[in-house]
This record gives C-alpha cells, sequence and structure tokens, in this order.
C-alpha cells in the first residue's frame, strides 16, 4: 500500500525492517528516536500484511495519548479494507464510575465486578418487565437497542475517547459499545494490562483473538515494558490493608477472632521485618530490605501456624472477602474487599521461587509492606512468543539486548536507527571534575555544581529544564538557596503533587519561559513533549542509576546468574533510558534546536550509548552552539 506521507530519512529502512520481521515470524526490537515516524513505519507495513493474510493486529500501549497518535496515523493509511479501534478498561470507560464518587478510584477488577452484577440484573429486570434495582441504565439502553448507533457504525477508524462521546450522547454503555466495536477491528489499540495481565487476557478470546499465531503485535514506548511485566506479577502486602481487613470483620463478619488475630500476627511480623531489615536513608527509593531466607516462615511458626494453616487462611480470606464483596454490592457500594487481597497474597505466597525477592519495603515511613518483587519480566511475557510476529518500538531501548534478554523473545532481531534530524541542531555535553557519587557529593561538590548550574541559567535566556536524580536531592540543592541566585523564573515539580497542579506548573512554562526544576524518570522527563521553543536546554544533575536498593541489588545478582551481565542489565540499562528520555524532551519535530548538559563526569561511560562529548569550556560552547547568542 502507499506510503501516506513523504518518506522522510530512514523510514523506509524503518518499514523494510518491519515488513522483513513479519514475513519471517520474528520479534523486531527496534530503537529509533523521538520524532523518526516509528509508529507509522510500524503500522503501514503491519496492515498491508494483516489483510494480506487474514490477520488481526493488537496495538499495545501505556498512556491514552499514544492511543490517539495511532489512530491519526491508522486514518493517515487510509485503506477501505481497514478497521480500527480504540479500547480502555472499564474504569476509564464507565459513566456510572464518573457519576458515583463511591465507584470513583476503583480498580479494574473492581469495576469489572460492578458492572457484571448490574448487567446481569438489568437483563433480569428487562426480561421480567419489572423494576430495575442497582442496574445500569446505560446497559439497559443498549440492550434494548441492540445494536450500535448508526454513527458508530459508519465510523471504520474510531478512538476510545470517540466512543465515549457517541455513547454520552446516546445514554448507552461505552465499555459495552466499544466491545462490540472490537470483536470486528482489524486493529485493536489498547493498554498493556489486557495481554500481560493473566485474568484480563481472557477477555481477549471475547475480543476474537481465538489464536495468537494469528496476529501480530505492536508495543509501542515498548522501553516501560520489562518493569511494567514484573511488576504485575509482584504481590504484596501492607499493614494498612491487614488493618482495614480487620474493619472489614468487625463490619460484616461476626465470631471470627481467628481471622482477626491472624491479620494482627501479620502486621507485627512485618513491622519487626521492617526495624530489623531496612536501614532508612533521607531518600526513600533506599527504604527496603532483603528478608533472609525462611525469616517469615519462622515468624508464622511462633503463631503456631504451619503451611497446611496458610493454605487453609488463603482460601479462607478469599471466600469472606467474596461475601463482603457481594453485600457491598447489594448496599450498591464499590465491591471492594481488603480481606481478599490479604487471601489472594496468601495464596500468591504459597507458590513462589526464587524468581521472586522477598523484601520489606516503606517508602513512606507509615505503612509498612511484604513485598515479593518479581526478577524475571519474562514470566508475564512469555504470551509475546505465540504471536506470528512482534514489534518493538521505543527512542530509548539500548542496550537492545537487555530487552530482548529480559523478556526472553525467541527469534529475536535487533536494529536501530540514527537520528533522522541535522546533527547540529542537537549537542549533548558532559562536564569533568563534577560527580554526585555519593562519597564526593560533599558541601564543596554542592557548591560546585550549585555553580554551574547558577551560570548556565543567567546566561542563556532559552527555556531551560533541570533533572535531579531523586526528590531528596533537589531538595538539597533548594535548601542549599540555589534558586536565589537564578535570574530567572523558577518552576518546580513538587514531591507528590497532583496531576492537575504538576500541569497547570508546566503550561505556566511553556507560556511564559524560565527554569524548570524536576526529577529525572518522573512524570515531565519521561511523558511530556515540549516541542519547539518550549524547552531548548536540558541539564542533568548527575548519572541517575537507580539507587542501590534491596530490589535494584536483587535484580542485578539475578541478571548476573541467568546472564552474566547484572550491572549491565539492571543499572546499565535503565540509565542510559532515563538520560535518553529525559534528553529527547527537547528535540521533537525537526527544526528543533536543543543542547543537553550532563553535570557528572562519570557520563563519559555511556557515551556508546549516546552521543557526547566532554566540554572544556561549558559556557563558551554553549554560546557557540547558539551562534553567540
Amino acid at each position: 500500500m502507499p506510503f501516506p506521507y513523504k518518506p522522510r530519512k530512514y523510514q523506509k529502512e524503518m518499514m523494510d525492517a518491519v515488513a522483513s520481521a513479519l514475513s519471517q515470524g520474528k520479534n523486531l526490537i527496534m530503537q529509533a528516536s523521538t520524532g523518526s515516524g516509528k509508529t507509522i513505519c510500524a503500522l503501514a507495513p503491519s496492515v498491508d500484511y494483516a489483510i494480506e493474510n487474514n490477520m488481526r493486529i493488537l496495538y499495545l500501549t501505556r498512556t491514552n495519548s499514544q492511543q490517539r497518535q495511532a489512530i491519526r496515523e491508522l486514518r493517515a493509511i487510509g485503506v477501505e479494507e481497514l478497521s480500527a479501534v480504540g479500547f480502555q478498561g472499564r474504569a476509564n470507560m464507565c459513566i456510572l464510575a464518573e457519576e458515583n464518587p463511591d465507584f470513583r478510584g476503583g480498580s479494574s477488577a473492581e469495576i469489572s465486578r460492578l458492572c457484571s452484577t448490574r448487567k446481569k440484573r438489568t437483563i433480569e429486570a428487562i426480561r421480567k418487565g419489572g423494576r430495575m434495582r442497582n442496574g445500569c441504565r446505560y446497559f439497559a439502553n443498549l440492550f434494548t437497542m441492540n445494536k450500535l448507533p448508526e454513527e458508530m457504525e459508519k465510523k471504520k477508524i474510531i478512538s476510545a475517547e470517540e466512543v465515549m462521546s457517541y455513547s454520552r450522547s446516546k445514554g448507552i454503555c461505552p465499555y459495552e459499545a466499544n466491545k462490540k466495536l472490537v470483536k470486528k477491528a482489524k486493529v485493536v489499540i489498547a493498554p498493556y494490562i489486557y495481554l500481560f495481565d493473566p485474568f484480563l487476557r481472557e477477555k481477549m478470546i471475547e475480543w476474537g483473538f481465538y489464536s495468537f499465531d494469528r496476529a501480530i503485535l505492536i508495543v509501542d514506548e515498548a522501553h516501560n515494558l520489562p518493569e511494567y511485566c514484573r511488576s504485575i506479577m509482584s504481590p504484596r502486602l501492607s499493614v494498612n490493608t491487614l488493618k482495614m481487613a480487620v474493619d472489614e470483620v468487625g463490619q460484616y463478619l461476626e465470631g471470627e477472632e481467628e481471622m482477626v488475630n491472624f491479620c494482627d500476627s501479620m502486621a507485627e511480623i512485618i513491622l519487626k521485618m521492617r526495624d530489623k531489615y531496612i536501614n532508612f536513608s533521607e531518600d526513600s527509593a533506599y527504604n527496603d530490605g532483603f528478608i533472609p531466607p525462611g525469616k517469615i516462615e519462622a515468624e508464622v511458626r511462633k503463631s503456631k501456624l504451619g503451611r497446611a494453616d496458610l493454605e487453609m487462611f488463603a482460601e479462607r480470606f478469599m471466600e469472606y472477602g467474596e461475601v463482603v464483596m457481594d453485600t457491598k454490592e447489594k448496599e450498591g457500594k464499590l465491591p471492594r474487599s481488603h480481606l481478599k487481597s490479604v487471601g489472594v497474597f496468601l495464596n500468591a505466597w504459597m507458590g513462589l521461587d526464587e524468581r521472586w525477592a522477598k523484601l520489606i519495603v516503606d517508602e513512606t515511613g507509615r505503612n509498612p509492606r511484604l513485598e515479593y518483587y518479581c526478577l524475571d519480566a519474562s514470566i508475564a511475557a512469555s504470551i509475546i512468543n505465540e504471536f506470528h510476529a512482534s514489534i518493538h518500538m521505543s527512542g530509548t531501548l539500548a542496550p537492545l539486548e537487555e530487552y530482548r534478554d529480559s523478556l526472553a523473545l525467541k527469534n529475536a532481531e535487533l536494529v536501530s536507527f540514527p537520528s533522522p534530524f541535522p546533527k547540529e541542531n542537537r549537542k549533548i555535553l558532559y562536564t569533568e571534575g563534577i560527580s554526585t557519587r555519593y562519597q564526593e557529593l560533599n558541601d564543596k561538590m554542592i557548591h560546585s555544581i550549585e555553580e554551574k548550574i547558577i551560570s548556565i541559567c543567567n546566561s542563556f535566556g532559552k527555556n531551560t529544564a533541570i533533572f535531579f536524580p531523586s526528590h531528596a536531592m533537589l531538595e538539597r540543592f533548594l535548601r542549599a538557596g540555589m534558586v536565589s541566585s537564578i535570574k530567572r523564573k523558577i518552576y518546580i515539580e513538587e514531591r507528590g503533587a497532583s496531576q492537575r497542579k504538576l500541569m497547570e506548573e508546566i503550561e505556566k512554562f511553556k507560556e511564559g519561559g524560565g527554569v524548570l526544576l524536576s526529577v529525572i524518570g518522573g512524570r515531565v522527563s519521561e511523558g511530556m513533549d515540549f516541542p519547539s521553543e518550549e524547552l531548548e536546554m536540558v541539564i542533568i544533575v548527575g548519572i541517575p542509576y537507580p539507587p542501590p536498593s534491596a530490589r535494584q541489588q536483587a535484580l542485578q545478582k539475578y541478571y548476573d546468574k541467568k546472564f552474566g551481565s547484572g550491572w549491565k542489565y539492571a543499572f546499565e540499562a535503565p540509565t542510559t533510558r532515563k538520560m535518553l528520555q529525559a534528553i529527547g524532551r527537547m528535540i521533537r519535530e525537526e527544526s528543533d534546536r536543543g543542547i543537553a548538559i550532563i553535570l557528572d563526569e562519570r557520563a563519559a561511560r555511556f557515551r556508546k550509548y549516546v552521543e557526547m562529548r566532554k566540554a572544556d569550556n561549558l559556557i563558551k560552547e554553549i554560546e557557540e552552539f547558539w551562534g553567540g547568542a
């Protein structure tokens, strides 16, 4: 099929790589810079192949903006046989949840249960001709119509937002309408969770994905996927969850002192593990610790509980959790049960092996938790190898072999494309004589870094973002008085700021200009676009290595044992991606210009992944880049 745009540099090569992977049934891992056209280059040959071979495409994203980009490119392709739909979960598409404050914040599982129960009541009321109580009028309207509105049916390519808009105007359920559209779409654009969560993956059969070997998988912003897969397989149990489970027993159950005693005992064990195995530090990311093998089990045995008892409690908590959820449903409440959460954790605990690290975590100092951190992303990602072919794309996948190995992708091809934008439009510099290494970060070093930042910000009137390795480090520089010496308008991403407040601050920065102080690896450095002159300089303070937490050390040890590449995979890979993500914020289009400065001599270690050079005279070289500005 014809490419909808005039091909830019490297786009033909990207499409050839995708077409080759599809024809050979391979897993393609493709790195190409932001703005290079990865989305259209992956979709165009995939749509062509899917139509010719009667296959479907599952396009996975992390964010709604990525869904919208895919929809735009599919419309640009403009093939008559092509149909596509954006899909979002019930939690995002339930109008009842929007209208009822009690339902807001419900998890996908909770909203799913609520929805299922209300649908049954609605169908029963309609068939019996009786009054509908605690049903859903939006589902009722769609059920009685027995078809989708004409404007939905006619639209070959439709976004999730458009489904929501049409559904609201007709008073029908957006989620159920979305499901009907998904069943017949050639391309389905959905969140990661629908493939990698085992429970939700069953929904794919409802969508018509009966056999993945007749489907093509495309993963957008794929650098997020390994940690996402580890996270989704990591069960947790917190002191607060146990306390709320005790409250549920008091409110909904009688005579279950044994369950209360068990929850109290588990809470005491968690607190004991925290006091014994966490060495608290200023940086909350360090606030975890290894639990030695057998220690939790030994504490449980002190309560005269064996494995059979734990299995019994797991089953009992889940059963009583179902009772609580049923009761809440009848009361018109969100079907949430903390008893069920305790049971699910205990049940998972029984089947874990050396691929999980037993951790005690207390990020806030107020709610410690047990966490069984999954070290092997391939447990959740193994489903990828069942597809006919898969395309994994991002601007920050280096080192590509780590991505392949973490997900255990078979028959994989690794390819990286250079930036298509003029080299003279971007420069990356690093400085010697400066380091944020813990052993060297004394008051003298802080002052030296501070002087560099102040000099850059006051010498150039460009919109500048300064990314610190952590909020603790940012706050340390704020305490040192740096802000008062910068003669520019200052904007700060505050720790724990709401999304609304953060976006208000970002919009002020974009419109008014100045200096934005933020944290690398956070919402600004990895999730926001700053085209044209909205961001022209990026300063990275230090090398954003993951903190040497128990979690990260466990990952390093696991990768050493499995691949012999523990440091590279557990520390070097995520650090490289964080730096590339932050730098990539400022070059989004061919005409954009920007300069990045890494204030740490250790940056030289990353020259194999990031094209940079040492600055001999930092201010002079920045000035030369801007043409004496």
